[in-house]
């Protein structure tokens, strides 16, 4: 879960950015200004990986970063595929600015589509959906880079920010530092949202029967999913509105695999609610309710924390409160909504915060 292949253009600050924002110009105490930086550092970790990807060519992340005062520190790397999957920074203007001013800032993408990430940011997308992404290489490099930092740091004005994918990693790094009584303000750009309402299990099967050819036709194309794990893939194809891709044609609908999915769906949030904790953690939760992977966020947050009542969507247990913001301006499709593209655009309609809590 992530964004869609892109173009060059597309990864240009000239083009793309918010070319009306730059260091001289930021208010950190406004909500929308540490928006639009977090936005634009989780922009450069994307195009960090384009830029290692394109090898010679001119790179164009530097000015994501430099734009607003930040400096590149360190890189994390992925150990499958050497791909980055995170960044930390520094501002170099901490010193000069007010005190909701960052010190650092640490920064996790979401899935790439493009060739050479697919197949292990995917991977990491069906952990999102099975509860196990906390298992994973990457989020233990993670982990172990943050306690490292702090180590040598301290935990003072530290930021967490990533979008999609990212952002589910950035939620259990914050969530596990606050475990350890270290409170990282934490930004979530489209965080996935899991749902166990038997209505919207019995639309996610409907949605799977169309899709089944699909999902069987690129776990073989990609090659690197068993068929134990296609039902999986299911699920997150079907949250990626992966009809955007290429659809593999002349393989017949598997009725019987749809029914499979289905059950593995419920089964996935029993294993996603057991053994959970709540902690201290109160991240700040950035939702566009036209995007169907996050826009669930809004009634989590308004029907199990606000009205202190039991939720039918029984969302990551341990986020027991949260600041939300919703983006109400209108999107132009799902590619558009699930963009990070939306968080740093001027004249963007982002609703007042309200914070959550069940007490």
């Amino acid at each position: 879960m992530g964004r869609n292949a892109v173009n060059v253009v597309e990864e240009d600050f000239s083009v793309s950015g918010p070319t009306h924002l730059d260091a001289n110009a930021i208010n950190w105490a406004k909500p929308d200004h540490q928006c639009s930086v977090m936005a634009c550092l989780v922009q450069a970790t994307y195009v960090l990986e384009s830029d290692r990807k394109r090898k010679n060519q001119e790179p164009l992340a530097p000015v994501w970063w430099k734009r607003f005062g930040f400096e590149l520190i360190k890189t994390f790397v992925d150990d499958k595929d050497s791909s980055i999957f995170g960044a930390i920074f520094r501002n170099t203007r901490y010193n000069d600015q007010t005190p909701q001013a960052p010190r650092f800032v640490i920064t996790f993408r979401g899935t790439m589509l493009e060739g050479g990430n697919l197949s292990q940011d995917l991977s990491h997308d069906l952990l999102v959906g099975d509860g196990g992404l906390g298992s994973t290489s990457r989020l233990k490099k993670a982990t172990q880079y943050v306690d490292s930092h702090i180590s040598e740091f301290g935990s003072e004005g530290i930021f967490l920010a990533g979008h999609s994918l990212g952002s589910s990693m950035a939620m259990l790094v914050g969530a596990n530092m606050a475990t350890k009584g270290i409170h990282i303000k934490t930004f979530l750009f489209n965080l996935p949202s899991c749902l166990t309402e038997e209505k919207t299990s019995r639309r996610l099967i409907a949605r799977f029967l169309q899709i089944t050819p699909l999902i069987v036709g690129l776990a073989v194309s990609v090659g690197i999913f068993p068929i134990a794990t296609i039902a999986s893939l299911g699920m997150a194809a079907s949250v990626m509105m992966i009809d955007t891709l290429v659809v593999a044609s002349g393989i017949a609908t598997l009725t019987s695999l749809a029914a499979l999915i289905g059950s593995c769906v419920l089964a996935m949030q029993k294993r996603i609610m057991q053994g959970q904790t709540t902690t201290p953690f109160t991240p700040y939760l950035f939702v566009n309710p036209g995007d169907p992977v996050c826009k669930n966020w809004v009634a989590y947050f308004r029907n199990h924390l606000k009205e202190k009542k039991r939720s039918p969507f029984q969302l990551a247990g341990f986020v027991e409160k949260g600041v939300l913001s919703i983006n109400s301006t209108r999107s132009g499709g799902f590619l558009e909504a699930h963009g990070l593209k939306q968080w740093w655009q001027q004249g963007m309609n982002l609703l007042p915060q309200d914070e959550y809590r069940l007490s």
